[in-house]
């Protein structure tokens, strides 16, 4: 009976922990958006719509550990921002920043190590690059292929599962899917809403398939675009893009 009861004791406990961390990593990613969206970030981007993309370890709140990243200053092989070559490096207080500067000094692309394994990429050029239109095929495609990369990353960095994925797209309002992408009597429905705050995902494993993972994400941004799922798919589920 008391092996029992020590046994509900220590479960309630693991329970109340993990709770806890998870509220910790939501803190963290609300903060990050919040930094983003008043453009408080180490270089600061220019107006428009941002992509944001956070991989964030739950042991970054559990058991944290400081990472050495010098041996992946100078290294243009190892995560890049997305879409972008080449780019600059610097360390920062967070610790290692790769990123991509337009002529007037204002950041477009840039990739966060920070010294704890969590990641963050923001893409602040295809939201913000003049016209309010979601290229879906190109966004997806970079998205899943970052994901690959930085899961590679943190695994050979030495984080380890479960990691939360946080996908983001910030001033995305009145932007839309290009009329007649797949459908000739469709009709363009403008984003409702300034953000789209998609579901965490959470990965186990690093030998994940970025296109299975994410669907789930990019079904609800076709949804704010007024389609019921991601088109780039086939009824299979198969990541098939019509070119």
């Amino acid at each position: 009976m008391e092996e029992k009861i020590l046994e509900k004791i220590e479960e309630f406990l693991e329970k109340k922990e993990e709770k806890e961390i998870l509220k910790k990593i939501d803190d963290f990613y609300e903060e990050r958006i919040k930094k983003l969206k008043k453009n408080e970030t180490t270089i600061p981007f220019p107006s428009g719509g941002k992509i944001a993309l956070h991989f964030i370890p739950f042991e970054s709140f559990n058991s944290p550990r400081h990472y050495d990243l010098s041996a992946y200053k100078g290294n243009h092989e190892t995560l890049r921002p997305i879409k972008s070559f080449p780019f600059d490096q610097t360390y920062n207080f967070d610790g290692l920043l790769y990123f991509i500067m337009n002529a007037n000094k204002k950041c477009l692309y840039y990739v966060q190590i920070y010294i704890n394994g969590i990641i963050e990429t923001v893409d602040g050029y295809q939201l913000g690059a003049g016209k309010k239109v979601i290229y879906t095929l190109d966004m997806e495609k970079e998205i899943m292929e970052f994901t690959k990369e930085c899961l590679l990353f943190q695994k050979k960095l030495g984080v380890n599962p479960p990691i939360f994925l946080c996908l983001t797209l910030l001033g995305a309002k009145n932007f839309s899917i290009p009329e007649n992408k797949y459908d000739p009597f469709s009709k363009i429905r403008p984003i409702d809403r300034e953000d789209l705050l998609l579901p965490k995902i959470r990965i186990e494993k690093f030998d994940i398939i970025p296109e299975k993972i994410l669907r789930a994400n990019f079904d609800r941004i076709w949804n704010a675009c007024g389609h019921p799922r991601c088109l780039d798919y086939n009824e299979k589920g198969e990541f098939t893009p019509k070119k």
